[in-house]
């Protein structure tokens, strides 16, 4: 335990957006994987003939929601100690989370342009060319795309989430604010009213699922952001005993079996705060194993989807595939967006937001030059 009875601080816990829980990193690789075989499934129909994959595979959305109950619970985990409130913060707060996510969204987006000009220029049929106009390209390079702005997936259409969670940073500072001010008790009723929320989203909503995106997506991102947060709350102080935990786990194998969205995030809602306290007193590991640095490059796996999709379909439309070759080609696509993802993040995510973060903190030239100056120099 901690002082003041708290737990202890896992190793690798952010701190201030210092670094991350080793067990909550290596858990955005299973979501994100997730995510990538639901997408591969759609043009593929794998689960159309192994039809035991079904439950799983077809509900791979909700690693979105996964992401989405993670976001909050991390953010809660790095900014409770010191959180942004001042002007100065709150500016800091945010160029870190742009200098995290929008050089290889941007580019990720420039890239695809390309692509589909020089399809344009070798007189390359395009499905659906409406999908590549200049208001939608615009919305999504500010990231406004998901904020009831578009009717329609277009681009980089797995950006949206990416929208989504731009809204959650905007809002953070001043959602944090308030609910470090709520007692305990409140904080639980708002983590049960976030699920009750999705409840009757799946209920109310047009489709009987969580699977809402550009619209109705902000919901889902709050509802789910907010439940994030008050568990990151109840844990770090001690409030979510593992005998609670584990119950509510069931009830992520239980949702995807009965096809009940809102049970399944329940599940994954426990998932969270149940890996961040197995992590507590474990030493981080000396060098990052291979699920580790795949966690770590979640983002560029996700947004380097697209790429491989239209790699995907391209097969589809010059190969006649059966069943085995349709399962080949999705352990292919697979492994090449955990590839094209891995490289992403090593090459463009990581060295621009060091770039930007070191000359954010560096002084400016006249300044640095005069305090390095001697006085009567």
């Amino acid at each position: 335990m901690g002082q003041g009875g708290r737990p202890a601080e896992p190793a690798g816990t952010a701190v201030g957006g210092g670094a991350r829980h080793a067990g909550l990193t290596r858990l955005r690789f299973f979501l994100i994987g997730w995510v990538v075989l639901y997408h591969l499934d759609l043009p593929l129909h794998v689960t159309e003939t192994y039809t035991w994959l079904a439950p799983v595979l077809r509900r791979g959305y909700l690693g979105v929601d996964g992401f989405f109950l993670l976001s909050g619970f991390a953010l809660w985990l790095g900014y409770r100690a010191r959180p942004p409130m001042s002007l100065a913060g709150i500016g800091q707060f945010l160029l870190r989370r742009v200098a995290k996510i929008w050089p290889l969204h941007a580019l990720a987006l420039l890239a695809l342009a390309l692509l589909v000009g020089v399809a344009v220029a070798l007189g390359m049929t395009i499905h659906d060319p409406g999908r590549f106009g200049l208001r939608d390209f615009l919305l999504q390079l500010a990231l406004l795309n998901a904020w009831e702005t578009s009717e329609r997936f277009t681009w980089n259409y797995p950006s949206w989430a990416l929208s989504a969670e731009w809204a959650g940073y905007l809002a953070f500072p001043f959602v944090l604010r308030g609910l470090l001010r709520l007692p305990s008790a409140a904080v639980a009723l708002a983590a049960a009213g976030g699920l009750l929320g999705l409840w009757l989203l799946t209920r109310w909503g047009p489709a009987p699922s969580l699977n809402h995106t550009l619209h109705l997506g902000l919901l889902r991102f709050f509802l789910e952001f907010g439940i994030g947060l008050s568990l990151g709350r109840l844990a770090t102080e001690g409030r979510l005993p593992r005998p609670l935990l584990w119950p509510a786990l069931a009830g992520l194998p239980a949702g995807l079996l009965l096809g009940e969205d809102a049970l399944a995030a329940l599940g994954l809602a426990a998932l969270v705060p149940t890996i961040w306290q197995a992590g507590l007193g474990r030493p981080a590991p000396a060098r990052p194993d291979l699920l580790l640095r795949l966690g770590e490059a979640s983002f560029g796996i996700y947004l380097c989807w697209v790429f491989v999709e239209a790699a995907v379909v391209g097969v589809l439309r010059l190969a006649e595939l059966g069943p085995p070759g349709r399962a080949a080609l999705m352990v292919a696509g697979y492994l090449a967006t955990l590839l094209a993802g891995w490289l992403a993040w090593r090459w463009v995510e990581m060295p621009a937001q060091r770039w930007i973060l070191r000359r954010r903190a560096a002084p400016p030239f006249g300044l640095a030059r005069a305090a390095t100056e001697r006085p009567g120099a």
